[in-house]
């Protein structure tokens, strides 16, 4: 197999309980700042030098037994994302195809425990 290449950590996605609380928080104790957000539903901060993301997403999800939504590899473009979506196809992952999110396009699969793993080109 040809190895496909995933560029890094793209975001953490995290319910929380209180998102005004959480997003002070982040941005006082980890110095984040606010990237884009949709206010009383979720806020996207991040590291200017660190490269990462942490989107804090307002509520708990009673189906879901951690507060982590989900983990997003970042892929170089839609290019290696179609690459990524035949080789899941073709070695049997199952997985929802490519589509279109607020910050690109991505596909998302699961894992044997039910994590969601993203993968993401922006």
């Amino acid at each position: 197999m040809d190895t496909l290449p995933l560029d890094g950590l793209s975001h953490l996605q995290l319910y929380v309980g209180d998102l005004n609380a959480s997003v002070d928080w982040y941005k006082c104790a980890l110095g984040l700042t606010e990237l884009r957000g949709e206010p009383g539903r979720s806020i996207t901060l991040h590291s200017p030098e660190g490269g990462f993301r942490i989107v804090l997403t307002a509520g708990d999800r009673a189906d879901v037994p951690t507060r982590l939504d989900h983990i997003a590899f970042a892929v170089r473009d839609l290019d290696a994302l179609t690459a990524w979506t035949e080789h899941l196809t073709a070695i049997g992952i199952p997985h929802e195809g490519i589509k279109p999110n607020i910050a690109g396009q991505s596909v998302d699969l699961f894992d044997p425990d039910g994590n969601n793993i993203e993968l993401i080109s922006e």
